[in-house]
């Protein structure tokens, strides 16, 4: 079990926003676009810039950069890296990715713009991509995804969401086995929300016990790597999956609760409150500090 503990509270200093604004091609099974309604609109780079801008004078500290997928998997950012390199040189926020699969030459244009974290959704099986991405494509082109960008010096946090396939565990192994391969600083496990007016609406979330198990093995396959709760996961069972957690080997919990917080300072845990994503180095703790 680790002895300290990262407690990541994102809004409103390091807010998720979109580049497709609520619009995605690929409309996967588990999401529908649903989760991009609740995210700013930066769906030109125009907008992305001001934004940024704005966000830096009202004390934001980061962003995550997120949007819908085309029909090949990926989040259109191109149209926005020179964007984002000038957000780089000209303010002091740290800018999380969120790219889709990404071949060597989008991987070289990403790295390129000096941006702090590359989040990458892994899935293990390729049955799961077709089920619920929709996507013919292969295991593989993951594990390009991460090679590709390591090689150009990105710092790249794997996610892997449990459940993904209709609430049933399939290929989290293997997409553990892929994101072990690169030696992350974090990697982010994240579990299914079934929701409404999606076909996955009435599905049953995966059972703490099921991630538990996930964080346990990630604990051992990926050495080196620190293990988080990410916050993308169901709230059914907050607490209990969050101090269920900690005990498997997890070290950062993103929008823990108040009680796994006080529980984990009782037990003598060294608590560090940061406003921020989960997936963020730890180079950049002082600076998502809570103020």
């Amino acid at each position: 079990m680790p002895d300290k503990l990262r407690f990541y509270y994102p809004m409103p200093r390091f807010p998720s926003v979109s580049v497709t604004g609520s619009h995605c091609d690929l409309k996967c099974s588990h999401c529908k676009g649903h989760y991009l309604q609740h995210m700013p609109d930066v769906s030109s780079p125009e907008k992305l810039r001001e934004y940024c801008i704005k966000h830096e004078e009202r004390n934001g500290v980061g962003l995550l950069i997120s949007g819908g997928s085309t029909q090949s998997g990926r989040v259109p950012l191109e149209p926005f890296l020179d964007t984002i390199g000038w957000v780089k040189d000209h303010t002091d926020l740290i800018i999380n990715l969120h790219t889709g699969m990404l071949n060597k030459e989008e991987a070289m244009a990403i790295a390129a713009t000096g941006i702090d974290i590359v989040s990458v959704d892994l899935v293990g099986d390729a049955e799961t991509l077709r089920r619920v991405y929709g996507l013919n494509a292969k295991i593989e082109e993951y594990d390009a995804t991460l090679q590709n960008l390591v090689d150009g010096g990105a710092n790249v946090a794997p996610h892997i969401c449990a459940g993904l396939d209709y609430g049933e565990i399939k290929g989290e192994h293997r997409a553990l086995e892929l994101a072990s391969t690169v030696t992350p600083e974090t990697v982010v496990l994240i579990s299914l929300i079934p929701t409404a007016d999606t076909p996955m609406a009435d599905v049953k979330a995966p059972s703490v016990d099921s991630i538990i198990g996930l964080v346990e093995e990630a604990v051992k396959v990926c050495k080196g790597s620190e293990i988080s709760l990410g916050c993308m996961r169901s709230r059914e069972y907050k607490t209990e999956l969050e101090w269920a957690a900690i005990n498997a080997g997890a070290s950062r919990i993103a929008m823990a609760s108040r009680s796994t917080e006080k529980r984990a300072i009782e037990a003598g845990y060294d608590v560090i409150h940061l406003d921020g994503c989960c997936a963020t180095p730890r180079k950049y703790d002082s600076r998502l500090l809570s103020v």
